[in-house]
């Protein structure tokens, strides 16, 4: 998002040094049978608990997973009443939040499982692995008429929110290294999956959903310079990371593809679509059937403060992006690319996640309100 909430930013900031406090609690040894994930929101959060106590394969890790959680979220539409997508300066600079944006609560919830084929001695992980999951998504768009009038009018079966079952398969690769004590990233890994949203699954109760969606995405990180490798703690160290995700979705039986699927990248860890994914353009545009973005950063750890995981760093990036429509009756999109660069600043805080400030500016063309600078712009954890 463009404006930030004070109040909402330093209640962040103390919620993540709060948890850092727990980070302890919550580290579990490679040797227990229960592990957590716990992605944040900015208002919310989800909660994973996975047990991997029954190995259905000698050698790797097989583990059950359960996902609960949820949020609230600020979210934007960026078309016109057609449909057609919104071009540059094509919004009256300060109205973005009256006519193009919205506000939603939602809750989300997953199971499933992560199957190991091979083991990874480098990384103490699954090399490869399989997984499969049942994902549930209940979004209720607050909106009416006179707030945002091109999603309240678009004819969308979602556009006041809905429901969304979806089946998700997905293979991973993974050789990627973390050093704990430096905070540098190194190796790469990978990840293909398919998900299925089938109309049969309840997704026809609120809304009108049958489609298909396939997603590629991959990371890769080479370690610069370290200037003392031995250090308990990180002096200065400088790391090369590269990001790459393909998503591609198609509607089944004459339905549309949702808007929250179009507005997003899918995977196992799921993100927002091409704009925020290429950053500097506004968040939630160019939400079409087929995307593709490239991120690649160059990021410098400094110097620990005080503690050995509480470590501030800079990055520098340069992000491009592709999109078209590929499909569905929607008004004419051509296709086309985005460009960003720009420069930021961060914390790690106990590899809990990071707080990144960001100031943007996009190359290719203004924005709908017809600037290419994005100023200030506060992030919960690194863009990949």
């Amino acid at each position: 998002m463009k404006v930030q909430r004070k109040g909402l930013v330093i209640s962040v900031v103390t919620l993540v040094l709060m948890l850092g406090a727990f980070a302890p609690a919550w580290s579990m040894d490679n040797e227990s049978p229960v592990t957590f994930d716990i992605p944040l929101r900015w208002l919310g959060a989800d909660l994973g608990v996975g047990y991997r106590g029954l190995a259905l394969l000698p050698g790797v890790d097989t583990t059950f997973w359960v996902y609960a959680g949820g949020g609230y979220e600020w979210m934007n539409y960026f078309r016109d009443s057609s449909g057609a997508l919104l071009g540059p300066g094509s919004v009256a600079p300060g109205t973005e939040d009256t006519n193009n944006t919205f506000n939603r609560w939602e809750a989300a919830w997953r199971l499933g499982v992560d199957q190991g084929f091979l083991w990874n001695e480098r990384t103490k992980t699954n090399r490869f692995e399989a997984f499969f999951f049942y994902r549930g998504v209940y979004d209720d768009n607050m909106i009416s008429a006179t707030i945002v009038p091109a999603l309240f009018s678009s004819g969308l079966p979602d556009r006041t929110g809905g429901l969304l079952n979806t089946l998700q398969f997905g293979l991973f690769y993974d050789d990627l290294l973390f050093n704990v004590k430096h905070k540098i990233y190194d190796g790469f890994n990978a990840e293909a999956t398919a998900e299925w949203g089938p109309g049969f699954l309840f997704n026809t109760i609120t809304g009108n959903a049958d489609y298909i969606r396939f997603n590629f995405n991959g990371r890769i990180f080479i370690p610069v310079y370290d200037a003392v490798p031995d250090r308990v703690s990180n002096l200065f160290s400088v790391y090369a990371g590269d990001y790459v995700s393909v998503d591609y979705s198609v509607g089944l039986n004459g339905a549309p593809v949702p808007l929250f699927i179009r507005q997003s990248f899918g995977g196992r860890d799921q993100k927002t679509g091409l704009g925020h994914a290429v950053r500097g353009v506004d968040t939630a545009a160019y939400d079409t059937n087929f995307k593709a973005v490239n991120n690649l950063e160059i990021r410098a750890n400094l110097p620990a403060l005080y503690f050995s995981n509480l470590v501030p760093g800079i990055v520098a990036y340069f992000d491009v992006g592709y999109y078209a429509q590929v499909g569905e009756g929607l008004a004419t999109v051509p296709s086309g690319f985005l460009a960003s660069t720009g420069a930021g600043a961060y914390i790690d805080v106990f590899d809990l996640g990071s707080l990144a400030l960001y100031v943007d500016y996009r190359l290719d063309s203004p924005n709908a309100d017809g600037t290419n600078l994005m100023t200030f712009k506060l992030e919960f954890g690194m863009h990949f």
